[in-house]
């Protein structure tokens, strides 16, 4: 700490820069759209950590990762930075891939501790700084994490980045002036002092045990994150997040301390920006928006959006009805169900295992549960979706937002494998409804299937719609068009991107007859055993991986009833899709247009 610079010319320096970011975190998001809020929040811990740290020697890693923009600002990604979440541009998460500081893949929450502490062990001569977010510490992983470091790992520090915490002005003022004083150097002189004279003999132990009970004491009624000294962490704060002198001061001070350290810190989410301040978690993640208003472009009717409003519906007419969430309520649509039925809208944070099994044990009280949940943080849950609600056959409803591909949050964020993690489970019903009708039709059988655990995938965006009125059976399957020689069978959002081309195939001499699948499990199979030998080419569509998926459903039934017929797979090949725009990746993957048309006549002209 004695050879940095904190006098008042280098603090009003990086109170320059803090200005610039936020414009340009602002300027930025209002045209890409992407996680604006939680990065204001942290544009003064950012700095501090570069400041204060040698990176990339030591190295930091962020949970979640979506308050990563400041950091990507601060480590050589600026003059890129306009790319953020574009196809080939800077990505919305950390990666290794994009950049050498970078040293841990982030885009689900609870990992950077358990990842933390396995680069800290490999790397001791290097400091290892893990930002974790009030929510994604509550999460069961991070808990995990915190309890196995306990004081094994001396080069790790944590920084609870603590943006929600609810403190009135008197405790506040306390609280600051208590954190301040803990980190002061001398009280942590005095501290060590103390420690190494009655540390010597019975009677010296004696006392010390006595000291830091009342120490122990002292913080747990000034500070609200004294637990991690419980688990072995020497503690520091609670610290101004926007105060760039005490948060140097303070990293300083953590640097030279033998760890593992936990740095508790409180900021403001939005930080900065008014519109951001007043309304945190309408930009927390938001679409590209004007930065004058904040508003965002209206768009039409989306799946979230229908499924919110019949639940409504449903729960009105019945009070067994109960919504889940895992901290995405207004995400997937249950802004009103939470606001007309708060005893039944249950958001259980960060934890998507947790929530599964809430549910089971609702759903074995002879409730009836809808937990909604992103495609991609169900995987979070694998265990408890087989074994707390499979093997059990419990009539839970599960909500599959943003299955298929979302877009420009990427690889870690894409719903390609819910069909893959559903199907091999036992005892599920998987529903991809096609169009925004059918998901209200399949949403109004659920409420009285008491069979076991549905299924329902639906994907990110605005609802497609047919001329036709398509009515809904469990286990049937609907014609759309009628024709000859090809068979067109598509499952949820792939039957838009089937009609779209439908024209063009016909020119092409492709016409064939379209069918709406939204019944995966169980499959038509009276349509498959009377329609398949119809037809020269059979061809399934899905916006999830190929293995494990509808087609793979479709294959495994014909194999077993012993028919030789050609099933053509049209379905994601790849299990890693970057970030950019949805419809740029469905057609960049095949499954859209032109690329869509070449995927069929390839497939057909292969037979040949």
């Amino acid at each position: 700490m004695e050879n940095m610079k904190v006098d008042k010319e280098y603090i009003e320096k990086l109170k320059k820069e803090s200005e610039e970011i936020r414009n340009t975190l602002i300027e930025i998001t209002s045209k890409n759209g992407g996680h604006l809020a939680p990065n204001l929040g942290v544009v003064e811990l950012t700095q501090a950590i570069n400041e204060v740290f040698d990176l990339p020697n030591d190295k930091v890693l962020f949970d979640v990762g979506h308050q990563s923009y400041v950091y990507k600002l601060l480590t050589g990604r600026k003059e890129k930075f306009c790319t953020l979440r574009k196809k080939n541009g800077i990505g919305p998460f950390s990666d290794p891939k994009e950049s050498c500081y970078d040293f841990f893949i982030a885009g689900h929450a609870g990992s950077a501790l358990s990842a933390g502490a396995g680069i800290a062990t490999a790397n001791p001569d290097s400091k290892v700084i893990v930002v974790v977010g009030d929510a994604s510490i509550a999460n069961g992983h991070s808990l995990e994490a915190l309890n196995n470091i306990g004081e094994n790992i001396k080069n790790l520090i944590v920084i609870l980045n603590d943006n929600e915490m609810s403190i009135g002005k008197n405790v506040g003022s306390l609280s600051n002036f208590f954190g301040r004083l803990m980190v002061s150097n001398t009280y942590m002189n005095i501290r060590k002092d103390i420690r190494d004279i009655v540390s010597k003999g019975k009677v010296g132990i004696q006392v010390k045990n006595l000291l830091e009970r009342i120490e122990c004491s002292v913080k747990q009624f000034f500070l609200p994150s004294s637990i991690s000294e419980v688990l072995g962490y020497q503690f520091l704060g609670v610290i101004d997040g926007h105060n760039l002198e005490l948060l140097i001061k303070t990293l300083s001070i953590a640097k030279e301390m033998e760890g593992p350290i936990f740095v508790h810190v409180k900021t403001e989410k939005g930080k900065g920006y008014h519109l951001a301040e007043e309304n945190k978690e309408k930009f927390h993640g938001i679409s590209p928006f004007n930065p004058e208003t904040g508003e965002v472009e209206s768009g039409e009717k989306s799946y979230s959006s229908i499924f919110g409003k019949k639940l409504v519906e449903i729960a009105e007419k019945d009070e067994s009805v109960y919504a889940i969430s895992a901290a995405m309520i207004k995400g997937t649509g249950l802004g009103e169900f939470q606001n007309k039925f708060e005893n039944r809208c249950i958001d259980v944070g960060i934890a998507e295992g947790h929530g599964v099994t809430f549910a089971a044990g609702l759903a074995i009280s002879d409730k009836k549960p809808y937990i909604a949940i992103y495609s991609t943080f169900f995987q979070r849950a694998f265990d408890q979706l087989i074994h707390d609600v499979g093997l059990q056959n419990l009539p839970v409803r599960f909500i599959v937002d943003r299955a298929g591909i979302v877009g420009e949050d990427g690889k870690t964020h894409q719903g390609i494998h819910d069909l893959n993690m559903f199907l091999s489970m036992p005892n599920y019903r998987v529903l991809a409804p096609t169009t925004g009708k059918e998901l209200e039709r399949i949403l109004e059988f659920s409420k009285d299937f008491n069979e076991g655990p549905l299924a329902i995938r639906f994907p990110r965006g605005k609802t497609f719609e047919l001329k036709e009125d398509i009515d809904f059976e469990l286990g049937k399957w609907r014609e759309i068009r009628k024709g000859t020689k090809n068979l067109y069978l598509a499952t949820g959002s792939m039957l838009k991107e089937v009609i779209e081309i439908e024209e063009k195939l016909r020119e092409k001499g492709l016409d064939g007859t379209i069918v709406s699948c939204s019944s995966i499990r169980p499959l038509d199979e009276d349509f498959i055993l009377d329609e398949f030998s119809k037809y020269e080419n059979i061809f399934t569509f899905e916006d999830a991986y190929e293995r494990g998926g509808f087609g793979s459903e479709v294959l495994a039934f014909i194999n077993e009833k012993k028919i030789k017929i050609k099933i053509n797979i049209i379905a994601l090949d790849s299990v890693s899709i970057p970030h950019g725009s949805r419809n740029i990746l469905l057609e960049d993957y095949g499954l859209r247009g032109k690329k869509l048309i070449d995927r069929i006549e390839g497939s057909i002209n292969g037979e040949k």
